[in-house]
């Protein structure tokens, strides 16, 4: 030890009175080069501290967030991009997977050809029928098709909620 630093205060004691701002060994670390150096070394230290510690994020942070998220729906086009992309790769795989196997292929071709025969004949069935239909009951049968149809736009409107206008989407 040197013989200045036998008369350098307790470094407690130091660092005390820097908290509080004023005291003797303050006035002695002004005139003493190790004590200043100390308290040099200390300041520079606490100020890597402060910079290292992040304060902590708000209490309601996540409720601020996803209030943000549930007031702004992602963009209509991005949904129906998602929506047309998700439709292609299906239709893709399962093109691949009837190209890809003979006998789905030759099953699917039968079946087209036996739907397209028969169809012929149901087509000719409902025609009859909903011609009998309006025939003989025509006024009921349209008052409970306009009632279905503005049963159906209303509810899903309803489930359509507020729309954003064209140039907003």
């Amino acid at each position: 030890m040197t013989p200045e630093s036998t008369q350098c205060p307790d470094l407690e004691a130091l660092f005390t009175e820097l908290e509080e701002g004023a005291g003797p060994c303050l006035e002695h670390a002004k005139g003493c080069p190790l004590c200043s150096a100390i308290l040099e070394e200390h300041r520079l230290l606490e100020k890597d501290l402060f910079r290292l510690t992040d304060p902590l994020p708000p209490p309601d942070l996540v409720h601020q967030v996803m209030a943000r998220v549930s007031a702004e729906p992602p963009p209509l086009r991005r949904e129906l991009w998602t929506g047309v992309t998700i439709l292609a790769v299906s239709l893709l795989v399962g093109l691949g997977v009837l190209l890809s196997n003979d006998a789905a292929l030759s099953s699917a071709g039968t079946g087209l050809a036996r739907s397209m025969v028969s169809s012929r004949a149901a087509f000719e069935a409902l025609r009859s029928g909903a011609n009998a239909l309006w025939n003989t009951a025509a006024a009921p049968v349209a008052v409970m098709l306009a009632l279905l149809l503005f049963s159906s736009l209303f509810g899903i409107k309803r489930l359509a909620g507020h729309s954003l206008p064209p140039s907003e989407a």
